[in-house]
């Protein structure tokens, strides 16, 4: 498959189907963009390991690809007695705890270490575990517990997550966890960072400050996962790199009538600001055991692509299921598919300045004299996230000498990266980049591009050329 044919970027969380550097390079192959490492499983030498071979993969193969590590944040997980399968059943009773020295076999006992998560809870509270696989309510309180009668039946895992549904307690924004575990971003100088369950810019700040004293320079991907998360979107979308729509615990945590609007105004939102946007979650969750997708679950990748998202991302389909290549190959295919049928995005006023100015009209002329490509020469990405977010039909080729650039743009939509060195020079020196993009077969005799750059290259910020050439 030609990468340019597929527009929207595909993320996909590594696990044990996907750990090996065979199936790595599949992946890639087959059209994933980024490599997502999910931090609530596996130890800090188990990341380190697997993200250095896949930045081993992706060089050997000469692919493009971004790095992201999944905070827990103040997500709120328990813990069964002896990591115990507690088989719960409709009415049974509850004990929820967070003293640890409550937890015994004698009783059907769960266990949170956040404090004041139990000491919040009164009478009448709902609560969901794993997702929506039970969903239950405080019948009493107890002095160091609360006791809690379910609604629903299903087996609970130990360590499955747990929402509130329609409380906000005050949790920290970064576990201890959590500030051990960046220590991977540190080492292996990850592109982004993805905080769960953001909710306001205090949490951006919290994380930002963690990372200025590890000396980290990776991006911030804000998941939005609740209502007071939604509340404060604009000042969330200001401070991010980019943001992800996890409709997981956003349908538990608001209706989930309006999850599909929440992600289409969220979409709109983050082009608005020219912010990389992700669709994730339970996309072609049916193909963690089967070869096929169900129809909704095509009409659900097909409707990411419709609301010209960014990205969608894959989780349990590729980390754990028994299909990650299929699973790729499907949502490439779907996602190539729909980008040919789709209308033409709505055309939305980007932040003002030189740079969005410039950009805008090569968006405008690519429109109007029929250009295939749209090259745009950048230092920090900031030009071609701007181009990105007009979703213009020509693809976008971003060069940069810059290598945390390149990686950085496989995020964007629509955008094929390409690393090069070039001079600090004026466009005398432009026909040797146009010499090597064709040699790369990114562009071809007779095609019509329009070349976006400042007036010296090398240089960052100041764009302010645009010419038309005829390769």
């Amino acid at each position: 498959m030609n990468i340019l044919q597929k527009r929207t970027k595909i993320v996909a969380t590594i696990g044990p189907s996907s750990e090996s550097p065979e199936m790595m390079q599949k992946l890639m192959s087959l059209g994933v963009n980024v490599f997502r490492f999910n931090m609530k499983h596996g130890d800090v030498e188990w990341h380190k390991k697997f993200i250095k071979q896949a930045r081993e993969v992706a060089t050997n193969n000469n692919y493009d690809l971004g790095v992201l590590i999944d905070l827990q944040g103040p997500e709120v997980r328990i813990k069964t007695f002896n990591q115990k399968v507690l088989s719960i059943k409709k009415g049974d009773l509850i004990k929820f705890t967070s003293n640890f020295d409550l937890l015994n076999d004698n009783e059907t006992i769960i266990y949170t270490s956040s404090k004041n998560i139990v000491s919040s809870l009164e009478k009448g509270d709902r609560l969901v575990i794993d997702d929506g696989a039970l969903f239950l309510e405080v019948q009493e309180k107890g002095n160091e517990f609360v006791m809690l009668v379910s609604e629903s039946e299903s087996p609970l895992k130990n360590n499955k997550s747990m929402n509130l549904i329609g409380k906000d307690i005050d949790l920290p924004s970064l576990t201890d966890e959590d500030r051990l575990r960046l220590t991977v971003a540190q080492e292996e100088k990850v592109d982004f960072i993805a905080l769960s369950f953001v909710r306001e810019k205090k949490d951006l700040d919290t994380l930002k400050e963690e990372m200025k004293l590890k000396n980290i320079e990776a991006k911030i991907v804000s998941k939005i996962e609740s209502q007071k998360g939604i509340n404060n979107i604009d000042d969330i979308i200001e401070y991010s790199y980019a943001i992800m729509v996890a409709r997981g615990d956003l349908g538990i945590e608001t209706p989930i009538e309006g999850i599909t609007y929440i992600q289409k105004i969220l979409v709109k939102k983050c082009r608005m600001k020219s912010k990389p946007v992700i669709v994730a979650t339970q996309m072609l969750e049916s193909m963690i055991t089967s070869k096929f997708p169900t129809r909704a679950e095509a009409a659900d990748v097909s409707n990411a692509v419709f609301d010209h998202t960014d990205a969608v991302m894959l989780s349990g389909e590729t980390a754990y299921g028994a299909n990650p290549a299929e699973v790729v190959e499907v949502m490439s295919r779907i996602c190539s598919f729909n980008e040919t049928v789709r209308s033409d995005a709505q055309v939305i006023h980007v932040t003002r300045d030189n740079t969005s100015y410039i950009a805008e009209a090569g968006f405008n002329i690519s429109k109007d004299h029929n250009v295939n490509k749209i090259i745009a020469l950048t230092e920090t990405g900031y030009t071609v996230r701007v181009l990105s977010a007009l979703r213009p039909k020509a693809d976008i080729i971003a060069v940069s000498d810059v290598q945390d650039t390149v990686n950085l743009l496989t995020l964007s939509g629509g955008v094929k990266p390409f690393k090069t060195q070039y001079a600090i020079s004026d466009l005398s020196s432009y026909q040797k980049i146009i010499d090597e993009l064709k040699n790369a077969k990114l562009v071809e005799s007779g095609e019509t591009v329009v070349a976006i750059h400042g007036q010296k290259f090398g240089q960052a910020g100041g764009t302010n050329s645009l010419i038309i050439l005829t390769i």
